[in-house]
């Protein structure tokens, strides 16, 4: 539905002064309940409509309407409601009438959600909802304009009433609720229920049941309730409706006296005096300033961008602005993470702060808010302020500066009347997006912080590393040079030379592993294929005798010829299959066996990959460790081992789109599966 084109703006209806201050208490203790806000929202029908024109409902959030308003208030925080309520209350028109139709709009509210448990309609929430809202149009007619009282008090029919209203704002106070559900996100059943509220009563006879529990609830809770109607459309009995009527009347006053506030159509002198305190103008500007910079304090840039909006939507019923500013003579994006526009439009647009047809560029310049309306002519002066005002989707726009230090900016809101906004409204607006831009600036400076520590951290833990590294490789080579010299003294061992010759090339694998620890950007990248058998035969023959022969253990190899080659690099595969296998060889008792196998090539996530299997026949793995078993932990070995074997095996193997499982049975045996995809052909 299409925002209607009214005479007037439209000023949403402030809470009652008595709710308010009820809200108001609730807020200065150290931790706000955001429950009994809420359960203060669901008495108060302006207090919902500002809730859900924040942020407008998602579907099935109305059969749970607690807890719907729970997360908004949440959302809004402590700061900006305590502003909404100041600003709202401020301009409120029409108060005691306001009041009192608020009244009966909780009553029509308890009466439907009552109705609904009664007929065991499935989401009395949503009738509570419907009922609450009914009066919303009438609501917002009151705090937007004199002369709704005028009309209102006229003697003439409901239908006579809403015909006049049309005539003289071009819609109704039913169409108007209509219209407010549906920006609010109110599901299709409660907006037709409400604006079938005046059809005739066989229309609403032959309709969805919630429109029928609405109008009964109109007939129950109205001044003169009119029992015979409510009855017919409800197929109960007059002295049923008659006790629910009681009940909800009862319930009602003693809701509204814990608040201190007077039931529905009770004398004049029984309620309390209605009406915000009213500041001058000038003090009401620096207390609104105060909180508004409040509500940015402390959040971070996405938290930001939503408060922002949330603050636009509450305050000013308006989306969130364009926040832009000036690089190097040129409009850009604040880096907003919910901006309404995709920044590349606006830098694409290459408007330039000196064009001297730009309401946006003259108000960079002069830092005065300017506004414009094309029109349905064309874009008028400024092709690049029409852009805006479509992707906005507004019929015009307000351009409201900003200035931090000597950074200028200027927040572009959507307009859809051509209603000047008041200069008041217009400088509140002001302190809200400095307030805002300047949490942003502060805000980037921390991460630029915190980027330079981090670089900071980095650098001196890589000098760290390089030294360690350096101190490690001495030893390494006086190893190396000692492995040379036992192969030179047993030239006539061939077997001696090829297993000193292994050693030696895990000697370079470690050295080339901490070279790249210490020199990572300088690392050459190694082949992403490899032979699953060659890995497998060099791991037994290097540690096949001292992990499992000298330990009287068994490392039996099943791995047939003829496997393809699989996608992971030689020396990854390496350091998984040398973590499972050291795994094995400490945990398996003496007499025990691992066995290295490959069942051959399957399919997984739609890819050809080949299967490796390393089962043994220990005592299993303990089933407190198995729930966490590739995560790091505290090492249950102790001594040197740091508990991250098997962690760095699930992450080597996904940085190659790896997997692996486990399956272990006590006293039978443990079974860990890698599926290892296969290398495309070169």
């Amino acid at each position: 539905m299409a925002p209607p084109n009214l005479p007037f703006r439209l000023i949403r209806p402030a809470p009652d002064p008595v709710l308010a201050e009820a809200v108001l208490r609730l807020l200065e203790t150290p931790e706000p309940a955001s429950e009994a806000l809420a359960e203060l929202a669901m008495r108060d029908a302006p207090f919902t409509l500002a809730l859900l024109s924040m942020r407008p409902l998602q579907p099935g959030e109305a059969t749970t309407l607690k807890r719907a308003l729970t997360e908004r208030i949440d959302e809004a925080g402590d700061a900006l409601l305590r502003a909404w309520l100041m600003h709202t209350g401020s301009q409120q028109l029409q108060a005691d009438a306001v009041g009192q139709l608020n009244m009966r709009a909780g009553q029509v509210a308890e009466t439907a959600m009552h109705l609904a448990i009664e007929l065991r309609y499935p989401r009395p929430d949503e009738a509570y909802l419907a009922g609450l809202w009914h009066h919303v149009g009438a609501l917002s007619l009151l705090a937007s304009t004199r002369d709704f009282p005028v009309l209102r008090d006229q003697p003439a029919t409901a239908l006579e009433r809403r015909q006049a209203e049309r005539q003289r704002f071009g819609i109704d106070q039913i169409q108007l609720a209509a219209w407010l559900a549906e920006s609010c996100g109110l599901p299709p059943t409660l907006r037709d229920a409400l604006a079938l509220a005046g059809a005739h009563e066989e229309h609403v006879a032959g309709a969805h049941p919630l429109a029928r529990i609405l109008r009964a609830a109109i007939h129950i809770a109205g001044p003169d309730a009119t029992l015979d109607e409510a009855a017919r459309l409800t197929g109960l009995d007059t002295e049923r409706l008659s006790n629910l009527k009681t009940d909800v009347d009862y319930l009602s006053t003693e809701g509204l006296k814990s608040l201190g506030i007077g039931a529905p159509g009770a004398a004049e002198h029984e309620r309390k005096p209605s009406g915000y305190p009213m500041l001058p103008s000038g003090w009401r500007a620096v207390a609104l300033g105060g909180l508004l910079a409040g509500a940015f304090e402390g959040i971070d840039g996405k938290r930001l961008s939503l408060r922002l909006g949330n603050a636009f939507r509450l305050l000013f019923g308006k989306t969130p602005p364009l926040m832009l500013t000036v690089t190097e003579g040129q409009v850009q994006p604040l880096p907003m993470d919910t901006a309404q526009v995709a920044p590349h439009l606006i830098t694409e647009l290459g408007l330039q702060v000196d064009d001297d047809t730009s309401v946006v560029a003259l108000a960079l310049r002069t830092q005065a808010s300017t506004s414009h309306f094309p029109g349905g002519d064309g874009p008028g002066r400024s092709t690049r302020d029409w852009h805006l005002a479509r992707w906005l989707g507004t019929a015009g726009i307000l351009c409201v500066p900003w200035q931090i230090e000597d950074t200028p900016g200027v927040a572009v809101v959507g307009l859809d009347e051509h209603l000047d906004l008041p200069t008041e409204e217009q400088q509140l607006m002001a302190r809200l997006v400095s307030g805002a831009a300047r949490a942003l600036a502060a805000e980037r400076t921390r991460r630029r912080a915190m980027d330079q520590l981090g670089e900071t951290l980095m650098a001196s833990q890589r000098e760290h590393i390089r030294r360690v590294t350096h101190e490690i490789k001495s030893p390494l080579t006086v190893i190396k040079s000692y492995l040379g010299v036992i192969g030179q003294r047993h030239p006539e061992d061939p077997t001696l030379a090829t297993e000193l010759n292994q050693v030696s090339q895990e000697i370079d694998r470690v050295g080339r592993l901490l070279g790249q620890l210490a020199h990572p950007e300088s690392a050459t990248e190694e082949p992403r294929s490899t032979s699953v058998s060659g890995v497998v035969q060099e791991l037994q023959h290097v540690y096949g005798e001292p992990l499992f022969g000298q330990r009287n253990r068994e490392l039996e190899i099943r791995i047939p010829g003829g496997l393809p080659p699989v996608a992971i690099p030689a020396s990854t595969l390496k350091q998984v299959l040398l973590n499972l296998v050291r795994n094995a060889a400490e945990a398996l008792p003496e007499g025990h066996r691992l066995t290295i196998s490959s069942p051959g090539v399957l399919i997984t996530d739609g890819r050809h990959s080949l299967e490796l299997e390393l089962a043994d026949n220990g005592p299993g793995i303990p089933e407190p460790r198995l729930h966490h078993l590739f995560e790091a932990a505290e090492s249950s070995k102790g001594g040197e081992h740091q508990g991250l074997g098997l962690s760095i095996v699930k992450d080597l193997l996904g940085q190659f789109g790896s997997y692996i499982f486990c399956r272990t049975h006590p006293e039978r045996g443990t079974r860990f599966n890698l599926f290892i995809p296969l290398a495309k052909p070169a």
